[in-house]
């Protein structure tokens, strides 16, 4: 009898912890929209350049809709920025433009761009499409500057959430 009590209790406990596991695994995956993020630096350009300047592309799928936040540090005369469709290697053709002033910027570090896409204000891709990029990692967005006008920071955009 005792044996039978220490094995259901064992098996209790079992469960019990099992089912706390998997509630938490499956919390921490789904929570907020997914993020899309691309970290841009000279040395994923094509060619690469020597630029010290950084940046940071963040993407917020809502599903009608995806935010973008674009941040660069130390970056002077920014002439334009935009998201291509194409791997790391390829100097691809721009789908979305992301940042266009009508002069270059002077010396800038912090958010130059934020806005939405969605399919109505962007006639290049569908945001079904450019999810599908993102996702397989087919998409990048450069940073052009007037000294590297074909552009001076790149990253990869990939799924972080």
């Amino acid at each position: 009898m005792r044996r039978a009590v220490k094995l259901a209790a064992r098996l209790t406990v079992a469960v019990v912890v099992t089912a706390f596991m998997v509630s938490c695994g499956n919390s921490t995956t789904t929570a907020g929209p997914p993020i899309f993020t691309a970290t841009l630096v000279g040395s994923a350009e094509t060619p690469p350049t020597t630029s010290t300047a950084t940046g940071t592309a963040t993407f917020t799928d809502n599903t009608s809709s995806i935010d973008y936040v674009l941040t660069v540090s130390s970056m002077t005369a920014v002439t334009a920025s935009h998201i291509h469709d194409g791997s790391a290697t390829c100097a691809c053709p721009v789908i979305i433009n992301l940042f266009n002033p009508l002069r270059p910027s002077g010396t800038v570090s912090g958010i130059i761009a934020s806005g939405t896409i969605t399919n109505a204000n962007n006639t290049q891709v569908s945001l079904d499409s450019l999810r599908v990029l993102f996702n397989n990692g087919n998409a990048y967005v450069n940073v052009h500057t007037s000294a590297n006008p074909g552009g001076e920071i790149r990253g990869t955009v990939s799924r972080t959430r």
